[in-house]
């Protein structure tokens, strides 16, 4: 059957959105999905957070989740105190162009602090313009680039440690999401550098990249969630991540603003499933492709999707 140029570009398209990833730092629920509002947890409680995203601007699918074992620290009536534990849990996701599983340790010692280390194999399946790697941390990663370069089928290993800050008074919410991130993937011979579709930064081979979901929130009890939120990007580069005798201290950073809002369509305390809608649009502020350089700094991202929470044991 004949297929025009136009049409296979545009299905192209559709497959390369189908690839680059949307962190679960997009949803605009709580900073913990599973708190109970009405009541202090039990001593163990077995919990799932799963998400399905879709993002422009760059385009993306993916599937995220988290399945874990909390364990109670002590027990304190205080609002401020009463949602604390120590956790244990895999962490899958998953997209047309890679799949990864991770471990994940979570210790929350007050209801407003959660501190993490997640551990996970990641293995990229050649497929859809990715991954893709290069010589320099000066190289060009912009789409058009990925669009015409070559992709290849390799694995790693990423390191995460996250700090999550929360506080709430009345209705508003203010909350921080920090991740600092270290990639290790086994690349091709002189790269230095790969494009991460799940941040989409240029990420420091065996280096460490930091990224920071900053909000400001409306929260009522019927269920609504909306705000602003200002997310900033900054890889970390060092000498041997640019090619010998190439002047170093280009540093790829990231800054985009917005709104964002989400609907609970079903919220229960302790029961399985709970669920939110959720949508954002971030203007890029500064990128060294998004904003004005090869797409215009009017375009923002774009962001959709539904989250699923719950325990896998219901609380009576």
């Amino acid at each position: 059957m004949y297929s025009s140029p136009v049409m296979n570009e545009r299905y192209r398209d559709f497959l390369l959105g189908c690839i680059v990833a949307l962190g679960i730092a997009a949803v605009p629920g709580g900073a913990d999905a599973q708190t109970l509002f009405h009541r202090g947890p039990p001593a163990n409680r077995f919990v799932h957070r799963n998400s399905l995203a879709v993002r422009y601007n760059p385009l993306g699918l993916i599937y995220d989740g988290r399945f874990a074992y909390r364990r109670r620290l002590y027990e304190n009536e205080s609002t401020a105190l009463r949602d604390n534990f120590v956790s244990i849990g895999v962490a899958p996701g998953a997209s047309p162009a890679f799949g990864r599983v991770g471990v994940v340790a979570e210790v929350q010692p007050l209801s407003v602090l959660t501190l993490y280390v997640l551990y996970e194999a990641v293995m990229y399946f050649g497929a859809l313009d990715h991954l893709q790697s290069f010589p320099s941390a000066s190289s060009d990663f912009s789409d058009d680039t990925l669009d015409d370069g070559d992709e290849y089928v390799t694995f790693g290993s990423q390191l995460i440690l996250g700090a999550n800050v929360q506080l709430k008074v009345d209705d508003f919410v203010l909350r921080t999401q920090f991740k600092l991130i270290r990639g290790n993937m086994a690349l091709n011979d002189g790269d230095r550098t790969y494009y991460d579709p799940f941040y989409d930064v240029l990420a420091p081979d065996r280096g460490w990249f930091v990224t920071n979901d900053a909000d400001v929130l409306y929260q009522p009890a019927f269920g609504l969630v909306a705000g602003v939120r200002y997310t900033a990007t900054r890889p970390f580069y060092r000498a041997h991540h640019f090619a010998p005798g190439e002047t170093q201290g280009d540093d790829h950073r990231m800054h985009r603003v917005g709104p964002l809002v989400g609907w609970a369509i079903r919220q229960r305390d302790g029961d399985s499933l709970n669920l939110l809608v959720f949508a954002a649009a971030q203007w890029w502020v500064v990128h060294r492709y998004r904003a004005g350089e090869e797409s215009s700094a009017g375009l923002p991202m774009l962001a959709a999707g539904v989250q699923a929470t719950g325990d896998l044991i219901p609380i009576d």
